[in-house]
Order: C-alpha cells, then sequence, then structure tokens
C-alpha cells in the first residue's frame, strides 16, 4: 500500500480490473449525482460487474471479499450512491457464494438469475416499525401458509436500488407462531409495488425506496431459511460478514474520493495574491494528513481483514466477525472525518452543492448502517469483560 491520495486497488484479477476499468468509465460518462439513473447500474451489468463474487465454475468472476473491496471502493470513490446500490447485490452474491443452509435448489435459481439474465439483487428487512433488523424482534411483513406456499403481505423501507431489482431477500414472520422466515420474492411476482424513494440527507441517487407485498404469493421453494428470533442464522455468518465488508468498501471510498477532490482543488487553489497553493498553507497540511491518516488506518484494517475471511476455512470464519465490525466503524467514521475535514478546507467553494459537499451529506449515510458504533463498542467491552473475568475466575469456584 502506497501513501499517496489515490491508492491504486491491490486485490483485484487483471481480468477484473479490466471490467471496473470500463465500468468507472461508462459510470462517469452518465454523470451521476442527486437522482437515480437506470443506466448506471446497466453499465454495471454490462461489463459483467454483477458476476464479482460467483465463483468462475458457475460463470462468475471469481472475486472473494478482498476484490469486493476494492471493486466497491473504487465506485464509493465515483459516487457513493451508486456503490452503495452495487454493493447491495454484491454482498447477497458474496454471502451466497460462501455460506451453507441455502436449499440447493432455490441456489441454482438465483445464480442462473443473475449469470444468464444480468439480474440485480438486494435483501429487504428493515421496517418503519422495528428499524434494523440487528436490533432483534419479529418483522411486522407476514407470511401466511397456503396451499404451496405463503402470502406475504408487509412494507420494507431503505430497500437501494429498488427500480433496477429483479428479485429481493424479505424477512417475515411465519403466521401461526414466531418464527422469522427468509424468502426470496420475485418482483416480477403479482401484489408487488415499488414505490419511490423517500427524502434523506444523503446517498439520494441510490433510489432506496420502499417495497411493499400486497398478498404476494411465493411457493415453498423460494424459502430460504426458518429460525426463531435472536438465534443463529441457518446459513452462518456470511451473510453479516459480506454486509458489514461491503458498507465498510463504499464508505471507504467515498471518503478516499473526497481526499482526492479536495487535494486536486487545494493544489490549483490560489487565494490573495496566487503565490501559495491552499494546499501548501502549513494548517491546510495538518487537516490533509488527519484526512489521509484515518483513512489510511481503514484501508489497512478492512483489506486485512477481507484477505482473511478469503483464506480462511469456513469453518473458522466466525472468529473474524470482530474484526469486520471493526472494519465496518473504522471505515464508516473515516469517511465522517475526511469529508468533514474536506468542507473545512474548501470553506465557501466546498458548501455549494458539488462534488464535496455532496460526499459530506453521503458519508453520514454510514452511521445508521448495522452494526452501529453503539452496538459495536458494547459488544467489544463485553469481550473483554468477559475475558478479564475468565482469567480471573477463582480455581476453586
Amino acid at each position: 500500500m502506497t501513501v499517496d491520495a489515490d491508492p491504486k486497488p491491490g486485490a483485484i484479477d487483471p481480468g477484473i480490473a479490466d471490467r471496473l476499468a470500463a465500468a468507472i468509465v461508462a459510470v462517469e460518462a452518465l454523470q451521476p449525482g442527486e437522482s437515480f439513473n437506470p443506466a448506471i447500474p446497466a453499465a454495471l451489468v454490462s461489463n459483467g460487474m454483477h458476476l464479482l463474487p460467483l465463483p468462475v465454475s458457475v460463470g462468475g468472476l471469481g472475486g472473494g471479499m478482498a476484490a469486493a473491496v476494492d471493486v466497491l471502493s473504487a465506485l464509493g470513490a465515483v459516487d457513493g450512491s451508486v456503490a452503495l446500490g452495487f454493493a447491495m447485490h454484491t454482498h447477497v452474491m458474496g454471502a451466497l457464494a460462501d455460506s451453507t443452509g441455502w436449499p440447493p435448489g432455490l441456489r441454482q435459481w438465483l445464480v442462473d438469475l443473475v449469470v444468464r439474465e444480468g439480474a440485480l439483487l438486494n435483501a429487504a428487512s428493515t421496517e418503519d416499525s422495528s428499524g434494523s433488523p440487528a436490533r432483534g424482534g419479529l418483522p411486522a411483513t407476514s407470511a401466511a401458509v397456503v396451499e404451496g406456499g405463503y402470502r406475504l403481505t408487509g412494507e420494507k423501507t431503505w430497500t437501494s436500488w429498488l427500480p433496477a431489482l429483479r428479485a429481493v431477500l424479505v424477512t417475515a414472520t411465519l403466521e401461526p407462531g414466531d418464527q422469522i422466515g427468509t424468502f426470496i420474492v420475485d418482483l416480477t411476482s403479482a401484489g408487488v409495488e415499488r414505490v419511490p424513494a423517500f427524502d434523506a440527507l444523503g446517498m439520494r441517487g441510490s433510489a432506496s425506496g420502499r417495497l411493499r407485498l400486497h398478498d404476494v404469493f411465493v411457493s415453498g421453494e423460494q424459502l430460504v431459511v426458518v429460525r426463531s428470533p435472536g438465534s443463529p442464522d441457518p446459513r452462518g455468518v456470511a451473510p453479516q460478514a459480506w454486509f458489514g465488508a461491503a458498507i465498510a468498501a463504499v464508505y471507504l471510498g467515498l471518503g478516499e474520493g473526497a481526499r482526492r477532490d479536495l487535494v486536486r482543488w487545494a493544489v490549483a487553489r490560489r487565494p490573495g495574491d496566487g503565490s501559495t497553493a491552499v494546499a501548501d498553507l502549513p494548517t491546510v497540511g495538518v487537516r490533509i494528513g488527519r484526512m489521509d491518516a484515518v483513512l489510511r488506518v481503514a484501508r489497512t484494517v478492512l483489506e486485512d481483514v477481507a484477505r482473511r475471511w478469503d483464506m480462511a476455512e469456513p469453518g473458522d470464519r466466525a472468529g473474524l466477525m470482530p474484526d469486520l465490525v471493526l472494519a465496518k466503524i473504522t471505515a464508516t467514521n473515516a469517511a465522517v472525518v475526511a469529508t468533514d475535514e474536506a468542507l473545512r478546507i474548501a470553506g465557501g467553494p466546498g458548501f455549494l452543492a458539488g462534488r464535496i459537499e455532496r460526499a459530506f451529506r453521503d458519508a453520514r449515510g454510514g452511521l445508521i448502517n448495522p452494526p452501529i458504533d453503539d452496538i459495536a463498542l458494547q459488544v467489544f467491552a463485553a469481550r473483554l469483560a468477559q475475558r478479564a473475568r475468565a482469567e480471573h475466575r477463582d480455581p476453586s469456584d
């Protein structure tokens, strides 16, 4: 890793790197901004990026978590909303590739949908009444047992890239009872309603809308897993791990993009008599150095744990979850610090609508993605306390 203001991805296979470069050129030409542009996900699919985490044996690109981190952070440096929308598909595909517990026929159906039809996917779990599923509790969305399958009714919020999706993973409470089912819902099904995105502080181009299900029929074969509230996911830790890594990469890239844009501006900007560039002012140098430091720490943490995930045996990956959580909160907070410093350095020009101003708003979105800071830090503290108690336990007890 270099100390450049614009580091180069290091974990991408040359073939994937070529596809990514072409995809970035296509996305930049479409000038992403505050509104969703369906041509952007289409450009990523046309360059094969939607196949990134799937194994080569099934038609994918064979990229692991480390490659996904590099791809998503590169996209985040171009535009946060683009990276966030694509991250949702990527984390579903990565978890599919790395997890067990999937019905074989359903797994194959999803792979075929993505490989043969260029489908984009997401997971829809968050609801107005219960917030993030990470907080526990039963979904308000219900799944009533009927002949041949289930009828799903409910509403999911914050479903990124909703207009571009073909299928989603939906959590619902099985009726009668208190178990939670995860279903694959084909969005071409009758009773599916896609409600446009609502106003938000940032990530306005991510089309994070509401998915409404009006008595939508899903067959029994579309049920992925069933679990009790608070119990482990039968698919293991892969869904949680891939979501955390994908989110971390998006916001890391967003912060790195703000750093790049700010440094270029500061080098070119010569206020006053024009003898000194903004970048050469000592106080500005301190702020730019702070941006660089927090972002490089975040990249080091994230790249390290992503590589270890790729190299680990499936049974050993649960032990990496604390470091993946650390990577997520480190990256999202680094993006907040970096974009705050960028806005402070740029002053009035940065406050005007544009890339720096948009990155400042977009970076705040990472703070509400699970695991949020307070939950993560409490878990870290509890682990330390548990270890201390074990070390000092009286053998006679």
